[in-house]
């Protein structure tokens, strides 16, 4: 028999607690599409989200402030990439929304957005790039108008000398970093954390 109250549909977006995820959200919702809900994996034993090093209870306040569904996944890392996506799989089937869309703040390295599209289509999603190639100017200039204050939260042992934790993600450090550091961190050499003001 089929079910008479179906799930409404909703993409889901997956949310670091970073500046990368946020300029996808803005980009997202300026034009006009669903609100998405926010997914967020974390490490079991620390309550961390790995790489951010952002506590799992911050991202639960930052969903609040945006008045948006958060679904988190607890891992125990490091986890193989196969258990990694069946577990998303089981989490979007048995969300109260039904989720085909995904959403990604992925910038400019095409082997991950070419593994995430792989992936996840075989596991029957679209995958979405709203802020992919966008300049770091284009991108700085997003971040300002917004109310918020970008931190850097963790960086890379080899940057520590030039890019420190607490410092403000700004236009000014941007242009203050060496040319081997990429301008939003890409490359992982450090990962940020939005604080609403």
């Amino acid at each position: 028999m089929p079910s008479t109250n179906p799930k409404s549909e909703k993409p889901a977006l997956f949310w670091s607690g970073g500046k990368d995820a946020y300029l996808a959200l803005l980009e997202w919702q300026k034009h006009g599409l669903p609100d998405p809900i926010l997914i967020t994996t974390y490490d079991d034993e620390s309550g961390m989200v790995p790489f951010q090093e952002i506590p799992i209870s911050r991202i639960q306040r930052q969903a609040l402030h945006l008045e948006l569904p958060l679904i988190t996944i607890p891992f125990s890392y490091p986890v193989n990439n196969q258990s990694y996506l069946s577990a998303l799989k089981i989490e979007f089937t048995s969300a109260p929304f039904l989720v085909t869309d995904l959403i990604f703040g992925d910038l400019h390295l095409q082997d991950i957005r070419d593994w995430r599209e792989k992936e996840f289509s075989r596991l029957g999603f679209q995958s979405h790039f709203p802020i992919w190639d966008k300049s770091p100017d284009e991108l700085l200039t997003m971040l300002e108008q917004s109310p918020t204050e970008i931190r850097i939260r963790s960086v890379e042992d080899k940057w520590r000398e030039v890019i420190k934790p607490g410092m403000l993600f700004n236009r000014e450090l941007v242009r203050s970093l060496p040319e081997s550091i990429d301008p939003f961190g890409e490359r992982g050499e450090f990962h940020t954390e939005v604080i609403f003001t």
